[in-house]
This record gives structure tokens, C-alpha cells and sequence, in this order.
């Protein structure tokens, strides 16, 4: 499905996200520090916030879709490699790399490193963009298409990028 949908979510998910945020950046220090490629400076809490909230989003849709779903920890000392929620529907396995994007944002990315990573399972990325404090748009992508997606670099590494105006609206 390459098309938008419009969804609804809890309005304290924000409060909430925001919260964990402090925790994921506190236990997240010894990663995101300065000097390395994953540094993110001033911006650390709200992109942690960012990610957490779109990662609430995606599991309260699929939790009111009453599919069965696995989900990684919201707040762990390192990152996790591999899916942020895994669907298993009729013996079929959806790995999904949820990826929370800002609402003024005219691209999509994902970082190069991270999409290559043999070590990484993944078969879906689920793009979400907070709207308001209650709404929500999301996109799901096939994991190959992001491959012919374009190369660049961005602040701080190479990503796969693409503009949300090419993607059917």
C-alpha cells in the first residue's frame, strides 16, 4: 500500500512520548554522543520523542485492528536492530521498521547504514506523521522499494531519501 491513511490516537500518547523520551536519551548518551556519525546534538529529545510517539501510534492502530503483534521496548540502553513491531497474521511474518516523520518534512528518509544491515530484518517500514495531538497519517512501504530510492547524504550519514510529493497522496 502506497497510499496515505488518515488515522486517530490517544491525545496523552503525546505526554507520554515525551516522558520516555527523557529516559531513551538518558540511557542513550553513551551512543548519541558527539563526534560520531549518530550525533544529534540539541535536536536528541525531540527526535527520541518523535520516534516513541509514532511508535505508540503503530501500536495502538494495530492493537484496535485486533491483529496479533510483537513490539520491541520503547526504552532500551542500545538501540534495537531489527523490527519495531512484528505482525503474524495467517503464518505470515511483517517485520516492521517503524519511522516517525515531522509534520513540515518534504522527504522520507532512512539511513543508509541501517537499511543495509544484514543483521536487520525487516520487510516493511511504516512511516508515520503526527498531524495533531490526535491525528495521525501513515504510509507503508515495501522494504525493497526503499533500495531504488535516492542515494544522498544528509546531516550526518547517507540515507535513502524520497520526496512525500511522489508518493500517491
Amino acid at each position: 500500500m502506497n497510499k496515505w491513511k488518515e488515522i486517530s490516537y490517544p491525545s496523552m500518547f503525546v505526554d507520554l512520548a515525551d516522558e520516555l523520551a527523557e529516559l531513551r536519551t538518558f540511557h542513550s548518551k553513551h551512543v548519541y554522543k558527539e563526534g560520531t556519525e549518530k550525533y544529534r546534538g540539541d535536536r536528541e529529545h525531540k527526535i527520541s520523542m518523535l520516534g516513541i510517539l509514532s511508535e505508540l501510534i503503530a501500536r495502538n492502530y494495530f492493537e484496535e485492528s485486533e491483529l496479533n503483534i510483537e513490539v520491541a521496548k520503547l526504552v532500551e540502553a542500545n538501540p534495537i536492530v531489527g523490527a519495531d513491531i512484528i505482525i503474524d497474521e495467517l503464518g505470515t511474518k511483517y517485520l516492521i521498521d517503524v519511522k516517525g516523520v515531522k509534520k513540515d518534512s518534504k522527504k522520507l528518509r532512512i539511513n543508509y547504514k541501517a537499511h543495509n544491515n544484514p543483521r536487520k530484518k525487516i520487510t516493511h517500514y511504516l512511516f508515520i506523521i503526527p498531524l495533531t495531538r490526535s491525528k495521525a497519517k501513515m504510509l507503508w512501504i515495501n522494504y525493497d522499494q526503499v533500495s531504488e530510492w535516492k542515494e544522498t547524504d544528509s546531516t550526518y550519514t547517507k540515507v535513502y531519501e524520497k520526496e512525500i510529493s511522489e508518493i500517491n497522496e
